[in-house]
């Protein structure tokens, strides 16, 4: 098989994407059940939605979750529930501008 420089495949097609930092971001469409999310460090079973990653950016506000999972520790099972920060409008790399959208280079 050979290889073309150059060439991507379509990983998601849709109608709309919110992206709200590197590896967190919405892909949405007409269909819920093509919806694609990805939420650095929050399990996707803590609920986060659409109108979630939207708030975030409308309102600037951080949106917690809460993961659950289990540890294993000298033979023994343990299960844990730990409230952190899902979404955040914050973002380290880059100045986002007025508008939400675009972002500058940081002053420093």
């Amino acid at each position: 098989m050979q290889f073309l420089t150059g060439l991507f495949k379509v990983e998601w097609q849709g109608k709309g994407f919110v992206g709200l930092s590197a590896k967190t971001y919405f892909c949405f469409s007409d269909d819920p059940k093509h919806d694609k999310l990805s939420t650095k460090g929050v399990n996707k079973s803590a609920g986060i939605t659409r109108s979630d990653f939207l708030r975030v950016k409308e309102t600037k506000e951080t949106v917690c979750a809460v993961n659950r999972g289990f540890l294993v520790k000298n033979n023994q099972t343990f299960s844990y529930e730990m409230e952190r920060k899902g979404l955040s409008f914050f973002y380290c790399k880059r100045k986002v501008l007025d508008d939400g959208i675009s972002t500058t280079y940081l002053d420093i």
